[in-house]
């Protein structure tokens, strides 16, 4: 290797160094829990790390457990005035996924979600309501809106919690989080085959990420 060279590579590693020693020096801090200083506007459903489960009784041994794996959803904060924000949530119905192939296809024909006639559950909200905080300092509260599935609307109420706002170490811009739960009775939405050996209440959990559009 001649003299130009070795100068180029030790230049390299020197500056690898450097970034590795700045990243050791400046750990990621996590995002900022206040609500009320995100960045107002337009987001994203950050697809990658979206997830949708549900759980429901059978026969009494278990809370089986199913997924979505295809939903998208825009979001609008309002962080001045978080009653003024809102969502709109689109799972695809045929993209459920319990593991279970036979089951997987059962629970796509009209006994259940009838996938070919209503192609996806929609979720969109009508009022947003913070009730508190979490020991942590999370912002907890109410997204009431309107559930549609199987041609049914009804209102549902989802428990929220805000895991907060900020940039994550690997950019892509302005990000927020949120983790929750509701509970619907599949019967309401026409779905009612096996109640009660299988489950009428369902219980829906979810994490999402946004990013700012």
């Amino acid at each position: 290797m001649n003299f130009t060279k070795l100068m180029l590579a030790a230049t390299v590693m020197t500056g690898s160094a450097f970034v590795l020693q700045a990243e050791e020096a400046a750990p990621y801090a996590g995002p900022t829990l206040d609500y009320k200083t995100a960045q107002a506007g337009t987001y994203k459903l950050d697809k990658s790390h979206a997830g949708v489960t549900f759980r429901i009784d059978h026969l009494g041994f278990s809370q089986f457990m199913g997924r979505f794996e295809d939903m998208d959803g825009t979001l609008t904060l309002n962080p001045a005035d978080v009653n003024r924000s809102g969502v709109v949530f689109n799972i695809e119905t045929d993209s459920v996924d319990t593991t279970v192939d036979a089951l997987d296809e059962k629970l796509v024909k009209a006994d259940f979600f009838n996938a070919e006639q209503f192609k996806a559950i929609t979720f969109t909200s009508t009022k947003v309501d913070v009730t508190g905080t979490t020991a942590e300092g999370k912002a907890v509260g109410q997204v009431h809106g309107m559930l549609s599935l199987r041609g049914v609307t009804k209102p549902v109420v989802l428990d929220v919690v805000f895991n907060g706002h900020g940039e994550g170490p690997f950019g892509g811009g302005q990000r927020l989080g949120f983790d929750g739960t509701a509970t619907i009775k599949r019967s309401e939405f026409g779905m009612d085959k096996y109640i009660p050996t299988v489950g009428d209440d369902v219980k829906v959990q979810f994490a999402v990420e946004f990013t700012k559009a």
